[in-house]
């Protein structure tokens, strides 16, 4: 079952949590999220939001559930969620997937065979999956056409640990993981 726009009327951090565990769909391929990232909007010195005012009227401008994808070091389109709830706004940053569906087309996009690294990692993930510039500002949630989040009956249990690759606000636990996962960006503490 798809996953309506009002799961993503929650704070980042829950939102973030909540999504581990959930299939993403897109187009032909899927795979079970493992790894998210939450950035508030507010007093979190490394979400977009802290130094772009593009961000901060993205939120204003679109609904929660809205892809917010943006190029990074000039290499790598990252593909977030936008939240927005009483208890404040942000984004969640889809960081890492395990591949269920539609594994022969990622492997042929990405130019690798080995499965556990296809999607492990945030531009690993964009490249597989066919995101980039183009699907900034489509949503997740509300009818959409290329991708969106389902429901699964899988029991996972979440764990978290510090985000990685930002220089700002490190300290947060705001990076949640399937626990024992092989196919994460970065094992929990290393």
């Amino acid at each position: 079952m798809q996953i309506s726009s009002n799961f993503f009327d929650k704070d980042p951090v829950s939102a973030a949590k909540a999504l581990i565990g959930k299939r993403l769909v897109c187009g032909e391929c899927s795979g079970i999220v493992v790894e998210t990232e939450a950035y508030a909007a507010e007093n979190d010195k490394a979400a977009h939001t802290f130094t772009k005012p593009s961000a901060r009227d993205f939120i204003k401008n679109h609904n929660a559930g809205t892809a917010y994808i943006y190029l990074n070091y000039g290499m790598y389109w990252l593909a977030n969620v936008l939240i927005k709830g009483k208890k404040g706004n942000g984004f969640i940053l889809i960081r890492a997937i395990r591949p269920d569906k539609g594994i022969d087309l990622m492997i042929k996009r990405r130019g690798m065979k080995k499965i556990k690294d296809l999607c492990s990692g945030p531009g690993k993930l964009t490249i597989a999956l066919n995101i980039g510039r183009d699907d900034h500002g489509k949503s997740f949630s509300e009818n959409p056409k290329k991708f969106w989040f389902e429901e699964t009956k899988e029991k996972t249990i979440v764990t978290s640990d510090k985000r990685i690759g930002i220089s700002r606000s490190k300290s947060l636990p705001w990076r949640f993981l399937e626990k024992d996962s092989e196919f994460v960006s970065k094992k929990k503490g290393r």
